[in-house]
């Protein structure tokens, strides 16, 4: 028997195919994948032909097809069955690629916000020139914080998690108005920055010039921030317009409140 060149003993066949040899005495216990021969003194052969076989199964176990699900098929195979295998777990595959890209863009966004942060000076100012770009909206806060506001975040932290899923923390908008006026705590909403692949947001935020600063501490410190911000557009000559949006942005690496990085974007134009 060991001389036709055919036939392969457990330990040769599982070489020629790279699994172990455990593997091919389980598939055999449990009568998915058994030997071409078995001699009455118990030694296994398996035939050439069944690399194939042994080949298939291993790649809809690669799949992650159950046991049962293997066995199922391989009692009555046939092109439209495997054809339907491969569909569904091509279907599977899709999904699983979606699900890890929108698990990378999120963490991108993280990281790119942490950068942001490790860099970020208390009340330092830089001019910025910011793309257009979609804006999801809360209805209307108070910006006292009250039972009505938290009810806002409440429902838009749901609206925004059915939206996207994973989703990056969303922030709050003042008017240019309000802050000219020192009218800190008036808030307009919550909002969040919107997707290219979802067809739902309310505004667009313009392309244009912005104003960008750090708050690094309590919310109580943002008015003095303002404060900065209106010194510094009136000794350059520039107007807000718009709203300023805060975000926050190492929420998830924060230690103290002391800690707690504001990053604050209003839109400004030259005056005329």
């Amino acid at each position: 028997m060991k001389n036709n060149k055919y036939l392969f003993s457990t330990g040769e066949f599982a070489k020629l195919n790279g699994v172990n040899k455990r593997t091919l005495h389980y598939y055999n216990d449990i009568g998915l994948f058994q030997p071409e021969i078995t001699e009455e003194n118990g030694y296994h052969y398996y035939s050439l032909m069944q690399s194939m076989q042994l080949e298939m199964i291993l790649l809809l176990r690669k799949l992650g097809l159950t046991i049962d699900d293997i066995r199922e098929y391989t009692n009555s195979p046939s092109d439209d069955s495997f054809a339907k295998i491969l569909t569904d777990k091509k279907r599977l595959i899709n999904q699983s690629i979606e699900q890890l890209m929108e698990a990378k863009d999120f963490l991108q966004q993280k990281l790119d916000k942490l950068e942001l942060g490790l860099s970020a000076e208390h009340g330092k100012i830089e001019l910025v020139h910011l793309p257009e770009r979609r804006i999801l909206l809360s209805e209307p806060i108070t910006g006292i914080y009250d039972e009505v506001d938290f009810s806002v975040v409440a429902e838009f932290s749901m609206r925004l998690k059915k939206l996207f899923g994973l989703y990056d923390n969303f922030g709050s908008r003042i008017s240019s108005e309000h802050i000219m006026e020192q009218e800190f705590q008036k808030y307009d909403a919550f909002f969040s920055y919107g997707r290219e692949d979802v067809d739902e947001y309310e505004e667009m935020r313009p392309e244009g010039d912005y104003l960008r600063t750090f708050c690094i501490g309590g919310w109580d410190k943002l008015k003095d921030v303002y404060q900065m911000i209106m010194v510094y557009a009136k000794e350059h000559g520039l107007i807000l317009q718009g709203y300023a949006y805060e975000e926050g942005l190492n929420e998830m690496s924060l230690r103290r409140g002391d800690d707690y990085i504001t990053m604050i974007t209003v839109a400004v134009q030259r005056e005329s």
